[in-house]
Order: structure tokens, then C-alpha cells, then sequence
């Protein structure tokens, strides 16, 4: 029994420590949609905005410091614009904070994969990069939709 009851919180320690976002927050902006995220379902709360980067006409990619659990981070966060000029969030998930042990790391959601790269190694094709406050360091992004 105590064995069961164990592994369950092991578990759910696990999965808490991996929390990403699937839900769906509506606002009139990408930040304000980010921001919502926080509010509405504890995701991440946004302290610093580094950079929206748009995919296309409707699609956006916006890389920011968030604050989950009293721990900063880096958060990637996909948006849509809806048919009504809303953004929603559909995917977002943090990646950590930049330094050496990551480089060559990822994370991947089902609509793109994001890591660290050192600010002076050349991007590759189709991959978008984001400075950060860490000036050796970059955000790198690739959609994969």
C-alpha cells in the first residue's frame, strides 16, 4: 500500500514539474492571451516579454520570462488569431533557463520544438532565434505544423 501510495506521488510530482499548456485563453492580444493563461489556469505568470515572432497572417510565436512555481524561466507559447481578431493559446511550455548543460537540448510541443543555442553558432533553416537577457545565449524555434 505505501508502496503504491510512493509511486503515485513520485508521479504526480513528475507531471507537475512538466506542465505544459493545451488550454485554450482568448484576448485581443498575443501578451494579453499569455497573460490570461496565467490567470485563468496557473500556467506561467509573465514577468518579461522578449519577442513575438509571426509564423503567417493568423500564427504567432511569443518567447517570454515566466514565473511558475517561484521559479524563472523561459516560456514558448504558440497563438492563433481567431475569425473574431482574438488570440488563443495553443500551445506553450517552458524550456528552462539558458546555460551550458542545455545547449543541444529541446523541448517539443505538437505544433513546434524550442532549445538554447550560444549567440554566436549560425541558425538553421527555418528556425527562428530570440535573444534573451542572457547575452551568450539564444532562443532557438522551429514550427513544425
Amino acid at each position: 500500500m505505501l508502496r503504491k501510495l510512493f509511486y503515485m506521488t513520485c508521479l504526480a510530482v513528475v507531471l507537475a514539474g512538466c506542465q505544459t499548456a493545451d488550454k485554450n485563453s482568448t484576448s485581443n492580444t498575443p501578451q494579453e492571451a499569455i497573460e490570461q493563461l496565467h490567470a485563468e489556469e496557473g500556467f506561467a505568470e509573465v514577468v518579461k516579454l522578449y519577442r513575438t515572432v509571426e509564423i503567417d497572417n493568423d500564427k504567432v510565436i511569443t518567447v517570454y520570462k515566466g514565473l511558475l512555481d517561484e521559479t524563472e524561466e523561459i516560456f514558448i507559447a504558440k497563438l492563433n488569431k481567431e475569425k473574431d481578431d482574438t488570440w488563443t493559446v495553443t500551445d506553450a511550455i517552458g524550456i528552462g533557463m539558458p546555460s551550458d548543460e542545455n545547449i543541444g537540448e529541446s523541448v517539443k510541443t505538437s505544433s513546434f520544438e524550442a532549445g538554447f543555442t550560444k549567440k554566436n553558432n549560425a541558425p538553421s533553416p527555418n528556425t527562428k532565434l530570440v535573444q534573451t537577457d542572457d547575452k551568450k545565449y539564444r532562443v532557438w524555434i522551429k514550427v513544425i505544423e
